[in-house]
């Protein structure tokens, strides 16, 4: 019987057993060799203080009651929650209306963290030569693509990314690509901004050492970013990169924020500077790219491999840790215990 990683507790993850289902006449059963999850999300997921007594109604794009007062669901052996978002694997079977794809293709694609998985023929694509471990990076560079498209960055530009997880990291990487003359990145975390150098930040800055507005506004000739994206997922984060901006100048907010807003003091440069802020497709779901129907998410996933093959989008070290199946579930612990030991983790299913 196959197995699967699942969350079954606060941070806590499991192998369990599985069966597989029928395929769909579009789908495709893909044994898996390699998967990966999300880091940020995942912890926010399980904070859940943004869902507390609340649910999303998808029709409205609104949260409404949920009934259930302060209640804030959690992962269980009985109800686990899937800890993969990407993987990569050789197809076995093929439903009987797919037509581009064939038993013994590799592909990558969007996959939960498991033994086999069964997707939707247009949610994966040809590995062909990419790296399995660069290759794993597209699910984050989905958001970190659509940071860099939505908020506009031309040739030339000013900006600074706060927070260098594998979003923020990507999202320098693509930044670079984009022309930006200068990229300021800043994070807590030094593996992390050594590897923003290296993917082609200009400046990888401490926030705790001196004050970073004020640091990127001298190197900006006392302007400011054009852009300033934040990942940290944390208000403080994104007061800092509001007072980073220059005037009439862009912020991305592509965090997930739980609770209340603490350290946001709106009425300061986000008042005074006329800013304008954004959340980038990516982030929450039921909604197209805005530039849809010309940019649409398989165009999006298409043009990521494409810049993987052609070595532009660099994510090459983004994956520091494989772990075997078995010892996959020490993951999350790992990631709060030790968090600049792990900037990206991917599981080995080869057995």
């Amino acid at each position: 019987m196959p197995r699967r990683l699942a969350l079954t507790g606060l941070y806590q993850a499991s192998v369990l057993d599985y069966k597989d289902r029928a395929l769909k006449p579009d789908e495709v059963l893909v044994r898996t060799e390699f998967a990966s999850g999300k880091h940020g999300t995942t912890l926010a997921m399980l904070d859940g203080r943004s869902f507390a007594g609340m649910r999303f109604d998808s029709e409205r794009h609104l949260f409404v009651d949920s009934g259930e007062p302060g209640a804030i669901r959690r992962p269980s052996r009985a109800n686990p929650w899937r800890t993969g978002t990407s993987g990569l694997g050789l197809v076995e079977a093929v439903g009987e209306d797919v037509t581009r794809l064939s038993p013994g293709d590799r592909v990558v694609g969007l996959m939960d963290i498991r033994e086999t998985n069964i997707c939707a023929e247009d949610r994966v694509w040809p590995l062909g030569d990419i790296d399995p471990l660069v290759a794993l990076c597209i699910e984050p560079a989905y958001v970190s693509i659509h940071c860099i498209r939505e908020s506009n960055i031309r040739y030339g530009d000013r900006v600074a990314v706060i927070g260098l997880g594998a979003l923020g990291l990507l999202a320098v990487s693509i930044a670079r690509e984009a022309g930006a003359e200068t990229i300021v990145a800043a994070d807590l975390l030094p593996q992390r901004r050594a590897l923003a150098l290296e993917y082609g930040a200009d400046h990888a800055f401490d926030p705790r050492d001196g004050d970073l507005a004020s640091q990127t506004h001298e190197l900006t000739d006392g302007m400011g970013v054009d852009v300033a994206i934040e990942l940290t997922g944390a208000y403080i984060g994104l007061n800092t990169a509001i007072a980073c901006t220059r005037v009439g100048g862009l912020v991305c907010s592509a965090g997930f924020y739980q609770g209340e807003a603490q350290d946001l003091f709106l009425g300061r440069e986000w008042h005074h500077n006329r800013l304008t802020m954004i959340v980038p497709h990516g982030c929450g779901f039921g909604h197209e790219p805005r530039d849809y129907p010309y940019w649409d998410s398989q165009r999006a996933f298409r043009a990521i491999l494409s810049m993987m093959r052609q070595g532009r989008l660099n994510c090459r070290g983004l994956i520091n840790r494989v772990y075997p199946l078995e010892e996959a579930t020490q993951v999350f612990e790992h990631i709060r215990q030790q968090p600049d030991a792990l900037i990206k983790f991917a599981v080995d299913l080869r057995g």
